[in-house]
C-alpha cells in the first residue's frame, strides 16, 4: 500500500519509480525501459512523481535509441506536471539530444524546444 505521509512518498508505486531512475542514472536505458513496461501509476500518485517517472522514463527511451518514445514520454511529462517539465534540467538535455539526433526537426519538437523556453541548439 503506497502512504504519502507528509507529502513525501512511500510504497511499491515509488519503489518502481525509483527502480527505473537508477537504471537511467547507470545510463542503462534498456533496463529501465524494460522495468517501465506495463507499469501504471496510480491515479493517487502525486504529480510530481508521476511527472519524474515520465521525465527519467523519456532520458531511458533515449539511452534505448527509442526517440520517438523519448518525446512521447516528455509529452505526457508535460500533461502531467507541466511546470516541472519545462524548467527540468534532464528535459532541456534530452529535448537538446533529441534536436541534434534529427536530420530536421519536426514541428511538433521545435515547439516543444520553444516552450521550454530554450533558446539556441
Amino acid at each position: 500500500m503506497d502512504r504519502d505521509d507528509y507529502r513525501l512518498c512511500f510504497g511499491p508505486t515509488n519503489a518502481k519509480i525509483w527502480s527505473v531512475g537508477l537504471a537511467v542514472e547507470a545510463l542503462d536505458g534498456t533496463t529501465a525501459v524494460a522495468r517501465a513496461q506495463g507499469m501504471e501509476l496510480p491515479k493517487n500518485t502525486p504529480r510530481e512523481r508521476a511527472g519524474h517517472h515520465y521525465i527519467d522514463l523519456a532520458r531511458a527511451f533515449l539511452l534505448h535509441g527509442d526517440r520517438e518514445g523519448a518525446f512521447s514520454a516528455l509529452q505526457v511529462a508535460r500533461r502531467i506536471a507541466p511546470t516541472q517539465t519545462r524548467y527540468h534540467p534532464m528535459v532541456h538535455e534530452t529535448v537538446r539530444a533529441l534536436a541534434r539526433q534529427e536530420a530536421r526537426s519536426t514541428e511538433t519538437l521545435r515547439n516543444f524546444v520553444a516552450w521550454c523556453g530554450i533558446k539556441a541548439m
